[in-house]
């Protein structure tokens, strides 16, 4: 009895020997694998197998989608028959000058106005917006210049009924010339050097002066020799004196212009201003030249600085001149 009880004992140990192999076989099968730490599984999913070509796609896979084709460039559209045949088109109407420059005056050029047929117009007129800087010959399209600017001609055609303008600038560019000063006439003139003594003749102390020339001139009158249409240039003063005296006479070439001898003055002047402002040194000699006088006749310029008598210096220099 005690036997038996021992085998079965044994028999049934062997049985949960048995039952628990396999369930541990079960919990490590190499599909799943094993079980992370929250029991679920890490085993990653099988791919599905890919389709061989011309094999229609599996369950699940993502069905492939062909490239739209490009669509097919339009045929060119036929030209209309306008542009296919000109022939009918009306012709160009075309004029010689749309822009001139004319450099002198009584310069002139005329107009040609004719078609893309060479036919000439049925009639035509010009027209100056400014006839005082160019004129036109409203018939004959003949332009003028006649004085510096600028102005439009227009240009009037007429061809079968039909009208057409057309504007052409015209521009005058010379130089103006300026006007020469007057030069004295009747009797010649004395010179220089001629009204100087004749002023020593009615005045006293013009006897010890010294002429301004050279480097002397240049320091005292910047820039008097250098202008062009002076001539002569005759000036002398008294240096370092109580009693300041000067005289200068300035002469123009004929063909001289006013800004020359607004050039010779504004020299001379500039002169007479340093002197006044304390150039003179004494007083006295500062109101001299402060008093001074600056006038012309025609193309000849004086400057008289003398104690009380400059102005009378200048109205026997204007009695000379003008004669």
């Amino acid at each position: 009895m005690k036997k038996k009880l021992s085998l079965l004992l044994a028999l049934a140990m062997l049985l949960s020997l048995t039952a628990c192999s396999l369930n541990i076989g079960n919990k490590y099968d190499t599909n799943t694998g094993p079980e992370d730490e929250t029991g679920s599984s890490t085993a990653q999913p099988q791919q599905p197998d890919e389709p061989e070509d011309g094999d229609q796609p599996t369950q699940g896979t993502e069905p492939v989608i062909p490239a739209p084709a490009e669509p097919a460039a339009p045929a060119p559209e036929e030209p209309d028959g306008e542009d296919q045949d000109n022939d009918d088109a009306a012709p160009v109407v075309r004029v010689s000058h749309t822009d001139v420059t004319l450099k002198y005056t009584g310069e002139t050029f005329r107009f040609t106005v004719w078609n893309s047929e060479g036919a000439a117009p049925d009639s035509c007129t010009y027209t100056s917006a400014d006839p005082a800087v160019a004129s036109v010959d409203e018939a004959g399209g003949e332009v003028t210049a006649v004085a510096p600017g600028t102005t439009t001609i227009t240009v009037r055609a007429s061809f079968g009924g039909e009208q057409q303008d057309f504007d052409c600038i015209v521009r005058c560019v010379w130089e103006e010339s300026e006007p020469s000063l007057p030069v004295s006439g009747g009797a010649e003139l004395p010179s220089l050097t001629d009204f100087f003594a004749t002023l020593q003749e009615n005045y006293d102390a013009l006897g010890a002066m010294m002429v301004m020339e050279g480097e002397l001139l240049e320091n005292y009158y910047p820039g008097l020799s250098s202008i062009a249409a002076v001539e002569e240039i005759y000036i002398q003063e008294t240096m370092i004196s109580v009693s300041n005296v000067a005289v200068g006479l300035v002469k123009l070439s004929e063909n001289a212009t006013l800004d020359d001898l607004i050039a010779v003055q504004d020299v001379l002047q500039a002169r007479i201003t340093t002197q006044a402002n304390g150039g003179a040194w004494y007083p006295e000699s500062c109101e001299t030249w402060n008093q001074g006088v600056i006038t012309s006749v025609s193309n000849v310029v004086g400057m008289f600085v003398y104690p009380a008598e400059a102005q009378s210096m200048a109205d026997l220099f204007t009695d000379t001149f003008s004669n």
